[in-house]
């Protein structure tokens, strides 16, 4: 039993450094340890806080904003959603739309002008294009149930001033 236990284990460790790209790991343990919070808003509250510290600290939520445009963070988002228990799943995604939508509401002017001008660099263009191939190169299942998020997205990004 100790010999299986440990070969699972191995095996375990093996999978997770081969297959799933390191970049995405952080997303991972935070949605884990996420998990076990009922309320959706407050399940992705507790999520972003492990993933990018406390929501109280402005450069915190930009990071946060501008990694929904990061090609592994998309990738890492839709294993979470995939994985998600499915009565979870419709949840989740509106407490994603509905954390852009209370971040919209309440950033401050500073906010609103570093991330204008970072979506407005050729980092942040790049950003937003390699974003949208990958969210593109999802099915068409996954991209509709992920519409509300979208939507909060596109809206925050145009009300933002060049």
């Amino acid at each position: 039993m100790l010999v299986v236990g440990i070969i699972t284990i191995v095996a375990g460790i093996h999978y997770v450094h081969t297959y799933i790209p390191k970049e995405i790991l952080p997303d991972i343990r935070a949605a884990i340890s996420a998990r076990g919070v009922i309320d959706p808003d407050a399940r992705f509250r507790k999520y972003m806080e492990n993933r990018y510290g406390s929501m109280d600290d402005p450069a915190h939520r930009e990071r946060a904003f501008e990694d929904f445009f990061n090609r592994d963070h998309i990738r890492a988002m839709q294993l979470i959603v995939t994985h998600s228990p499915p009565d979870q799943r419709r949840a989740n995604i509106r407490a994603t739309a509905n954390w852009l939508a209370s971040y919209r509401q309440t950033m401050t002017s500073q906010e609103k002008s570093d991330l204008s001008i970072y979506f407005h660099s050729d980092e942040g263009r790049a950003a937003l294009q390699a974003g949208t191939a990958q969210f593109m190169a999802q099915d068409a299942e996954y991209r509709s149930s992920t519409s509300p998020v979208i939507n909060q997205l596109m809206t925050t990004l145009s009300g933002l001033k060049q």
